[in-house]
C-alpha cells in the first residue's frame, strides 16, 4: 500500500490553514507528505528531495532540521514521522529514520536511528529515556536508565574535545583549604573584602561588591537603580539573565539589534529605541571583547541622561585603547562562573564609582542589614538593624578565596587565551566560509569565547553536527532571547522583530576555548573544520 502510494505520487497541495507559521517553514516540496493539523515551528528546514512523510497531529519545534538527503555525505533515506509525534526545538533527524506514534523527542537531540512508538527520547545521539507503555519495556528495545546524572547527554556522549575546562593550580587548592581549615568565617571572611579591593584596583574603579552569581549582581544593580516601571534597552543576542534581571527588578526590557563585528549593541538602533520611559541601557561585552559601540553608547546615554550599565560578564580584563571594560558607564557586572576568564565556580561582582549606588547595593545584597563597623553579623554580639527588604546574595568566603587566587594569575590566563585564539585565527582565517573573531584596532580581545561566523544557518548546523561526530563540542552563543517562550508568550515578541540579530544568531558557532588547550587540541579543532569545508568541495 505504501509502495503504491509513492509510485502514484502527485505534488501535494499545501493549504495555509493546515500549517501554523507556514511562512517560516523552509522546505523543498518534492515528495513531501503532510498530515492534518500539522504544527511546524519557525525556521524549520525540511530537506524533502526524497520521501518525507509527516503524519497527523505531529508537532515539530522551531529550528529543526529534517534530512532525507544528507548534505554531508549525500546518503538518502525516507524519513517517516508517525501521528501524534512531538519533535523538540533544534532537533536534527537524519535520513532513513522512522519516529513512532506518540513519541516525544527532547530539544537539541540528534536522531540517527529509528525510535519506537510511545517513548520519550533525548540526547546526541537520541536514546530512549522513558517508555510511555510500561507493558512493552524491554520487549523490542532497551530503555536507557539515567542513574547518576540529571543530564542524559552526559551519559550518552563523551566529548573528545569539551567546550571548556576551568584552569586551576595548587595555589587555588591551598586558598580554599586555608578557609576550610580555619573553621570560621566561611560565609563572611577577610578574603571577601580583599577580593573586592583587588577587583576594584584591577578594573580601575573605586568600589567593587561581590555576589553569589553574576545574575544576582545584575538583579541587585537594577533594583538599586530603581528601574521599576521604566524601560531598559538590552540586546537579544545575550544570555537570558541580561533581560531577566530587568524583569526581576520591575523594569520593561526593550530589545535592540546587535552589530556583526563584536556582537554588541548597535548604537544607532539603541538611539531609535529611546523613549521618554527609557531609564538605562545594558550593552554586553561579548566573549572577551569590548562592545564595538561602547564609546558611542556612553555618549548617547550621557546626552539623554540615561544610565549605562554594562553586562561585562565575559570580559574581565578587556579594554579599548587602554581603558578597561567596566569603566565606561555608571556601573558594570562581571561573572565568575566556571567558563569565565577567572572562576570561583559561581560568583559575580558590580564595579562602580558611585558611592550611593554602592551603599544601596550593599544593603540589598545582605537582607537590608546595617553591619557594625567593628564586625559583621557573625562576629559581633550587637543586634543589627534592617532598613530594607533585601536578599541573601553574598559571595561565600571560599568562593572569594578562590577568586582572589585566580585574579592573581589573570594576566597569565589572558595571555594563554590570546595565544590559542591567534593559532585558530591563523589556521582558519583562510578557510572560505569561516569568519574568525579578529580584534578591532585598539581593542584588546581576551577570548573568553572563540566564536566563528558561517555563511548561513544550514552550513552552521551541518558544521556543528560534523564536529559532534568528531567529538568536538560547540555551542550556539547566543540564540535570540526575544524568541524564547517566556518573551513571546508574556511580552508578544515574535520572529522578525529583530531581523539582524535573528540572522546573525543563525550563523554563529562557538568553538572550544580554554587555557588548558594545547597545540594538538587546537590542530584537531582547526583540521576538523577544514575537513568539513573540503568535503563540500568534493
Amino acid at each position: 500500500m505504501e509502495k503504491e502510494r509513492f509510485e502514484n505520487w502527485e505534488t501535494p497541495i499545501i493549504e495555509h490553514n493546515k500549517l501554523t507559521k507556514w511562512n517560516w517553514l523552509v522546505q523543498h516540496p518534492d515528495k513531501l507528505s503532510l498530515g492534518q493539523s500539522v504544527d511546524i515551528g519557525a525556521f524549520t528546514y525540511i530537506n524533502a528531495k526524497e520521501y518525507v512523510e509527516i503524519g497527523d497531529n505531529v508537532q515539530i519545534g522551531s529550528h529543526c532540521s529534517i534530512y532525507s538527503v544528507s548534505t554531508i555525505d549525500n546518503k538518502k533515506g525516507k524519513v517517516i514521522i508517525k501521528k501524534n509525534a512531538c519533535v523538540g526545538t533544534h532537533c536534527t533527524i537524519m535520513p532513513n529514520v522512522t519516529i513512532g506514534e506518540n513519541t516525544t523527542i527532547g530539544a537539541h537531540s540528534f536522531v540517527n536511528k529509528d525510535l519506537p512508538d510511545n517513548v520519550v527520547a533525548y540526547g546526541i545521539p537520541a536514546k530512549v529515556i522513558k517508555c510511555l507503555d510500561e507493558r512493552r519495556v524491554g520487549e523490542e528495545y532497551e530503555v536507557d536508565k539515567i542513574l547518576s546524572s540529571s543530564d542524559p547527554i552526559s551519559e550518552t556522549k563523551k566529548w573528545k574535545m569539551p567546550f571548556f575546562k576551568t584552569y586551576s593550580d595548587k595555589d587555588d587548592i591551598e586558598a580554599i583549604a586555608k578557609v576550610i581549615k580555619r573553621g570560621t568565617n566561611w560565609a563572611v571572611g577577610p578574603e571577601i573584602q580583599e577580593f573586592e579591593y583587588e577587583l576594584a584596583k584591577f578594573v580601575g574603579t573605586k568600589y567593587a561588591l561581590t555576589f553569589n552569581s553574576g545574575t544576582s549582581a545584575l538583579h541587585t544593580l537594577l533594583l538599586a537603580c530603581d528601574v521599576k516601571g521604566k524601560e531598559v534597552i538590552v540586546p537579544s543576542f545575550t544570555f537570558i539573565a541580561t533581560a531577566n534581571a530587568v524583569i526581576l527588578a520591575g523594569g520593561i526590557p526593550v530589545f535592540a539589534e546587535c552589530e556583526s563585528e563584536t556582537f554588541g549593541l548597535d548604537a544607532e538602533d539603541v538611539r531609535k529605541k529611546i523613549t521618554s520611559k527609557t531609564k538605562a541601557v545594558i550593552p554586553i561585552h561579548y566573549g572577551g571583547c569590548a562592545c564595538r559601540d561602547i564609546e558611542k553608547l556612553a555618549r548617547l546615554c550621557n546626552d539623554n541622561n540615561l544610565l549605562l550599565l554594562d553586562d561585562a560578564a565575559e570580559s574581565l580584563g578587556a579594554d579599548v585603547n587602554g581603558k578597561k571594560v567596566g569603566t565606561f558607564g555608571t556601573a558594570a557586572m562581571f561573572s565568575f562562573c566556571q567558563n569565565k576568564i577567572i572562576s570561583c565556580g559561581e560568583g559575580g561582582v558590580i564595579v562602580t564609582e558611585n558611592p550611593k549606588l554602592y551603599e544601596r547595593m550593599k544593603l540589598l545584597r545582605s537582607l537590608g542589614r546595617i553591619e557594625e563597623v567593628e564586625g559583621d553579623y557573625f562576629s559581633s554580639i550587637k543586634d543589627c538593624d534592617y532598613l530594607k527588604v533585601g536578599f541573601n546574595f553574598r559571595m561565600p568566603t571560599m568562593n572569594a578565596a578562590l577568586g582572589l587566587s585566580q585574579l592573581r594569575k589573570i594576566n597569565f590566563m589572558i595571555n594563554e587565551r590570546k595565544k590559542k585564539a591567534t593559532f585558530l585565527n591563523r589556521e582558519l582565517s583562510m578557510t572560505p566560509g569561516v569568519k574568525c573573531p579578529l580584534p578591532l584596532v585598539g581593542f584588546n580581545h581576551i577570548y573568553q569565547m572563540y566564536t566563528i561566523t558561517l555563511p548561513n544557518k544550514q552550513v552552521r548546523d551541518q558544521l556543528q553536527f560534523f564536529l559532534e561526530s568528531k567529538g568536538i563540542m560547540s555551542k550556539v552563543y547566543f540564540n535570540p532571547v526575544h524568541l524564547k517562550t517566556l518573551y513571546k508568550r508574556n511580552y508578544g515578541f515574535k520572529e522578525g522583530d529583530l531581523p539582524l540579530t535573528e540572522e546573525l544568531s543563525g550563523r554563529v558557532l562557538t568553538l572550544p576555548m580554554s587555557v588548558t588547550l594545547n597545540e594538538e587540541d587546537l590542530r584537531y579543532i582547526s583540521s576538523s573544520i577544514k575537513e568539513f569545508f573540503n568535503k563540500g568541495d568534493e
